[in-house]
This record gives C-alpha cells, sequence and structure tokens, in this order.
C-alpha cells in the first residue's frame, strides 16, 4: 500500500492544530480515541500508573471547550503552537485496515512574549473505518519527561 495517505493525515493534523482548528482536528479522531503523555519513556500502560495526561475524546473535547471559552483567563492572550515535524515512519499492519506512525517532532508553544519548545516523538494508532484513516491513540514521547512544564495549553 501507498504510505502517502498516512502521512498527509499526519501533516493535516498538525495544519489544523497549529490553525486552532479543533472542530475540523476532531473528525479526524475515532469515537474511542485516546491522548497520552507517559511520564517515563518505558511506562507501558497509562491506567497503572501517573501519566502526565492521559485523556479520552470526552476529556479531550473538554479541553478544546475549554480553551474556547472567552472566560478562559489563562488563554487571554491566547496560546499559538508550531509543529515542526519530520517525515512520519508509518509500519502498516497486515490486515491493511490499520498502521503505527512515529513522527520525530519540535513542538513549540507560544503565549504572549514567552516561548516553550519541547522536542518529542508523536505515535499515532490509526484505523481505517468505512475508507477513511482517523487517528485512535495519540502517544506523546517527551525528549526529557521529567523537566518542569510551565505551559502546555494547547495539543501536541
Amino acid at each position: 500500500m501507498d504510505n502517502s495517505p498516512l502521512e498527509q493525515l499526519i501533516y493535516q493534523e498538525i495544519a489544523l492544530l497549529d490553525q486552532q482548528d479543533f472542530d475540523a482536528w476532531q473528525q479526524l479522531l475515532c469515537d474511542d480515541f485516546h491522548y497520552w503523555i507517559p511520564l517515563r519513556h518505558d511506562q507501558p500502560c497509562p491506567l497503572r500508573e501517573s501519566s502526565l495526561l492521559y485523556e479520552d475524546r470526552f476529556l479531550t473535547t473538554l479541553r478544546i471547550n475549554r480553551l474556547a471559552s472567552a472566560r478562559n483567563f489563562s488563554q487571554q492572550p491566547r496560546s499559538r503552537s508550531l509543529h515542526i515535524a519530520q517525515r512520519p515512519a508509518i509500519s502498516l499492519e497486515a490486515d491493511g485496515l490499520s498502521a503505527h506512525c512515529r513522527t520525530p517532532m519540535l513542538y513549540c508553544e507560544a503565549r504572549g512574549d514567552s516561548e516553550w519548545h519541547y522536542p518529542v516523538t508523536v505515535e499515532h494508532q490509526l484505523l481505517c473505518l468505512a475508507g477513511q484513516w482517523k487517528i485512535q491513540r495519540k502517544k506523546i514521547l517527551l525528549l526529557n519527561p521529567s523537566r518542569a512544564f510551565e505551559s502546555l495549553q494547547l495539543i501536541i
């Protein structure tokens, strides 16, 4: 199979997140979507020990609604993001209906005159549903997960 539709999905996700078009971004997600930032690189499961972040689709939607709220004073001025990504490494499963992607990137977030940079590897689990590729799981491996986080308001 040609991997370009999967690469395009990753690049489309990045563009939508940087544009803060969260409604369009949510259309890329499976109903059982999970977003995870482990506390350690070798952490096997988000359910058995603490993580920096672990959200299902419902919690991610709440986060997006909070970001859009005019009463969200921590977002005044609003944060902006930039994802600088390498080409995704894609492994297609034998069934042709699921794939795993690893994308090294530099995530930058800015608000006011402050700026933060996070080198990460983003792992996506993708599913093909009714002929459409969707994001089922998104795992963020921070280069240094033990560092102090001053800000991480948006979605990596």
